[in-house]
């Protein structure tokens, strides 16, 4: 029976149990993972952190997916992974992690502009209705907010940038959470400047306009930016 016993957040928590199990072999290579609510149910947890867990996961390699059938332990269930350079997060670190946004959310959002069909957009916008909704509860509202940034990267149709966008996130989750902090604390009606910037994001990529949804992408992150005292360079 998998068991939580790191005091961290809940995703690395369920992370850390499932490393565990196959650090211990009760998980072997190429084994099925139990399913998401099995996963929820075991470790007393919700299955959209469970689904986070899995996703940080399988950017590291330690879990692949195949189509149909679930998650496997991969034949390297040590995982290859890559991070970030650290500096005890100053903030000359997150400018260039949002510098490295700039350069592929924006290619990102013109390509999902193109390629993009409903089921896409469907998932933006429930996940937008999710942030207006929740937009006084940070945790909930920041996880809808990793859905819709997710959802655009699925709608590129490209497998290395949705991978690489699953690692990204991880990086940036506690700086995605100030910003949406600071945010309700310096503008009435909360996030509804970050609200307004994702609705014209989706709403260029829902009209196909690949030029629109690349310059709402860059402005948007660009006062992400701004919301955590960051200044980011130009883009030439």
């Amino acid at each position: 029976m998998l068991e939580l016993q790191r005091p961290d957040t809940l995703v690395e928590r369920v992370v850390s149990a499932i490393r565990t199990e196959i650090d211990s072999g009760r998980l072997a290579a190429e084994a099925r993972l139990p399913t998401e609510q099995q996963l929820a149910e075991q470790l007393n947890v919700s299955r959209s952190v469970v689904r986070e867990a899995i996703s940080q996961l399988k950017a590291d390699g330690v879990l692949i997916a195949r189509r149909g059938l679930g998650s496997y332990i991969s034949q390297n269930p040590t995982g290859t992974v890559f991070r970030f350079p650290s500096n005890n997060g100053r903030s000359a670190d997150l400018v260039q992690m949002f510098e490295v946004r700039l350069w592929i959310e924006t290619q990102a959002a013109s390509i999902a502009a193109q390629r993009r069909d409903q089921a896409d957009l469907a998932r933006m916008a429930k996940a937008l209705q999710e942030m207006i909704d929740k937009r006084s509860q940070f945790d909930v509202a920041a996880a809808a907010d990793v859905e819709f940034h997710r959802a655009i990267a699925e709608a590129s149709k490209n497998d290395y940038f949705v991978a690489f966008h699953d690692f990204l996130r991880g990086q940036l989750a506690a700086a995605r959470k100030t910003a949406w902090e600071n945010s309700a604390a310096h503008s009435v009606g909360g996030s509804a400047d970050a609200n307004r910037e994702h609705q014209a994001l989706y709403q260029a990529i829902a009209d196909g306009d690949r030029q629109r949804a690349a310059a709402c992408a860059e402005a948007h992150l660009r006062a992400s930016a701004k919301r955590l005292k960051l200044d980011l360079p130009a883009m030439e």
